[in-house]
C-alpha cells in the first residue's frame, strides 16, 4: 500500500538523522581527543625542561643535568618564539656556569620566556578545546530539533493517514453490529488505497441492506 510505504520512508529519514547525530557526536570527540594529546606531548614537556633548567642553573647548579635538560627543549621545540628562547639559552648557559652573572640573568630570563610561551599555547588549546566542544554541542542540539521536528512530522502523517481512517473503518462496523444501517464511511478517504477500503464497505452494507 502507498500508505505503508509513506511510512517506511518517513521512518527511513528519522534513522538515518539519528545516524548523523550519531556520526556529528563521535567526530566531535574524536578531534577533541588530538587536542588533548597535542598539550600533553608537547607544552607540558616543554614546561617540564623548563623548570628543570631553572632548578639547574639557579639551585642546585648542575652543569650536566641543565645541559641535557636543554638538549631535550631542543627537541621539544613546537611553539612561535620558542626556537628563539632556546636558541639564547644555548648561547649563553655555558658562560652562566662560569660565573658570568649577565649571561645567567640572560639564561633565566629566557627559560622564564620559554615557560610563559607554552603556558599561554596550553591556554590557547584549552580555549580551542572548549570552543570545539560548545560547536559540537551545538550541532547534536540542531540535528537533534530536526529529528523531533520528522518525528512530531512522521507522528501526525501515521495519525492522519492510518490511525483516524482505522478508527473510521471502527466505528463504522460497530454502529453496524449495533443495529445502524445508515452510517457509512465518508466518501473522501486520506489515502487511494483507504478510499478503495472505504469503497468497498460501503458497498458491502448498501448490498446487505437489499
Amino acid at each position: 500500500m502507498n500508505f505503508s510505504k509513506s511510512i517506511c520512508f518517513s521512518f527511513i529519514l528519522l534513522l538515518i538523522f539519528s545516524s548523523v547525530i550519531a556520526i556529528a557526536g563521535i567526530r566531535g570527540f574524536l578531534r577533541l581527543a588530538p587536542s588533548i594529546e597535542y598539550i600533553n606531548k608537547h607544552n607540558t614537556r616543554s614546561l617540564y625542561y623548563a623548570e628543570q633548567m631553572l632548578s639547574y642553573i639557579s639551585v642546585n647548579k648542575d652543569f650536566k643535568q641543565f645541559e641535557n635538560a636543554l638538549n631535550k627543549a631542543k627537541q621539544n621545540v613546537t611553539e612561535a618564539g620558542e626556537a628563539s628562547a632556546v636558541k639564547n639559552i644555548d648561547n649563553s648557559y655555558k658562560a652562566a656556569f662560569n660565573g658570568n652573572f649577565k649571561a645567567e640573568e640572560e639564561v633565566i630570563d629566557n627559560i622564564i620566556e620559554l615557560s610563559r610561551i607554552n603556558r599561554v599555547a596550553m591556554k590557547q588549546a584549552g580555549m580551542d578545546v572548549k570552543q570545539l566542544s560548545s560547536v559540537g554541542i551545538w550541532v547534536i542540539v540542531f540535528l537533534t530539533l530536526i529529528i523531533w521536528i520528522l518525528g512530531l512530522a512522521i507522528l501526525n502523517r501515521i495519525n492522519r493517514t492510518v490511525i483516524l481512517p482505522l478508527a473510521e473503518l471502527k466505528d463504522v462496523v460497530e454502529s453496524y453490529r449495533k443495529g445502524n444501517r445508515i452510517r457509512r464511511c465518508p466518501k473522501l478517504a486520506p489515502s487511494s488505497d483507504f478510499q478503495q477500503i472505504y469503497d468497498g464497505i460501503n458497498l458491502l452494507l448498501d448490498n446487505s441492506n437489499r
